[in-house]
């Protein structure tokens, strides 16, 4: 069921793309992504990690659009402690742009994502999903008409909070290619 529900916010993202296809763009990027867990028995550990991340958007103008896409945020893990996190993310968002002439721009975002974690502590391997704000600024430098490099700081919030007091929050500085057609 909760699966259904990231299927159809990527459905929904891309179906103002089929109609207008000459604002919309797909993507890639990978970042360093800074994993934050605290768990109520063992304190607060922050660690990082590789993150990957592929997208597809729409803009409706110069200024204004939507996007979707999914983040792998990595892994983090502690050996002393015995445990681990690791996130992932599937996002829709909207997206403000702000040219500043024309091959700079600032860039914003601010969407839902819907996150999965997985802890695997000295008790037990936990799973949680908890929806949250996404929030995102960047820039974006135009190589080319149709490809343009961008980077951006993503906090994808608490990533999970199930029982036992553990929590796991992400924020991510990434970098990558953004192809338009």
């Amino acid at each position: 069921m909760k699966n259904t529900l990231a299927i159809a916010m990527l459905a929904a993202a891309t179906v103002p793309m089929a109609a207008h296809a000459e604002g919309s763009y797909v993507g890639a990027g990978l970042g360093y992504a800074e994993h934050k867990i605290a768990i109520n028995k063992f304190g607060t550990y922050k660690d990082n990690d590789l993150a990957v991340k592929v997208f597809t958007g729409h803009n409706f103008d110069k200024n204004f659009g939507i996007e979707a896409g999914y983040a792998d945020l990595g892994e983090i893990e502690s050996v002393n402690a015995g445990l681990s996190a690791k996130g992932r993310s599937f996002y829709v968002a909207g997206t403000a742009t702000l040219p500043l002439g024309e091959k700079f721009a600032l860039t914003g975002k601010l969407g839902i994502a819907k996150n999965r974690s997985k802890f695997n502590m000295p008790d037990g391997d936990v799973k949680h999903k908890k929806t949250d704000a996404l929030i995102s600024v960047g820039a974006t430098y135009a190589i080319t008409k149709t490809i343009g490099a961008f980077v951006e700081f993503e906090n994808y919030g608490n990533m999970g909070q199930p029982s036992g007091g553990a929590s796991l929050k992400v924020r991510v500085l990434s970098t990558g290619m953004r192809f338009s057609f």
